[in-house]
């Protein structure tokens, strides 16, 4: 409920600023290119701040949904009915995914909805096929956020968990500052090491892609705000083996939850 009031907030903020950010221009060539520059900027922001949204609160859902009820007990109740443990671990994944998506589905749709109704140019370009794609990208951050989540809520209690999921979310982040600093200055170490960050938390790596599908490189100005990256940073958009990576990533984490939650003593 915090997070959907948070959420609304957001939205109503976005429009606001949306509506004083397209009466602030006027017709002539150099604040129409000032006004490009900003769209960009401004878009990046938008989606970047609403993806943190939902990341945050997948980690709020997360990282409770199997270490409140081992805490509290209820997890004999619950087994205690002829379940199995496999079933139990996919059952709260599952449902979780199923909440993500549509909340995930509402936002991106509702920022894209106000962006559209302003008629903001980042938006109005949108091809059908780059919104599905964009969309698409938009919910596997907090699908794989959820996966090592799952793990946490496993392996550890609900505060711990919680907090250390937020450290390596912001890891994330962290390395595509690196990345992006190491390609400026043109230092190859500089650059892996943000490269192993993104392979630690690849979550900022997957919004990069999603990013660059929604707002594409087009000539000069185009390239320029690629390179400013938002809030966090840009890191490479990733490749087809690092979603090959990705979906290892997150299917090795739903994986080792429900090993260890099969040999976990709950008595």
């Amino acid at each position: 409920m915090v997070m959907t009031i948070v959420a609304v907030l957001y939205l109503v903020m976005w429009t606001v600023l949306l509506h004083y950010f397209q009466n602030s221009f006027r017709p002539h060539d150099l604040q129409g290119q000032v006004k490009a520059v900003a769209s960009v900027l401004l878009t990046q922001t938008g989606l970047q701040f609403s993806s943190m949204l939902m990341c945050l609160l997948t980690i709020m859902l997360g990282a409770g949904s199997i270490a409140s009820e081992l805490e509290n007990g209820m997890i004999h109740a619950v087994l205690s009915r002829p379940l199995r443990r496999l079933e139990y671990v996919l059952g709260k994944f599952v449902g979780l995914v199923v909440l993500l998506f549509i909340y995930a589905t509402l936002l991106f749709s509702a920022i894209l909805l106000v962006g559209l109704i302003f008629s903001l140019d980042t938006v109005t370009a949108l091809t059908f096929s780059q919104i599905i794609r964009g969309w698409l990208l938009y919910l596997l951050v907090p699908i794989v956020v959820l996966c090592i989540t799952i793990f946490g809520s496993v392996t550890l209690k609900v505060v711990p968990n919680g907090l250390l999921m937020i450290f390596i979310y912001i890891l994330g982040n962290i390395g595509g500052m690196v990345e992006m600093i190491g390609k400026y200055i043109s230092n190859s170490t500089i650059t892996s090491a943000g490269v192993f960050l993104s392979l630690i938390s690849p979550f900022q790596t997957i919004f990069a892609t999603c990013q660059r599908v929604l707002i594409p490189s087009s000539g000069i100005l185009g390239d320029m705000m690629q390179g400013a990256g938002g809030l966090s940073g840009f890191g490479e958009p990733a490749s087809f083996w690092m979603f090959i990576y990705i979906a290892i990533y997150a299917v090795a984490f739903i994986v080792l939850a429900i090993r260890k939650f099969d040999k976990l003593d709950i008595n």
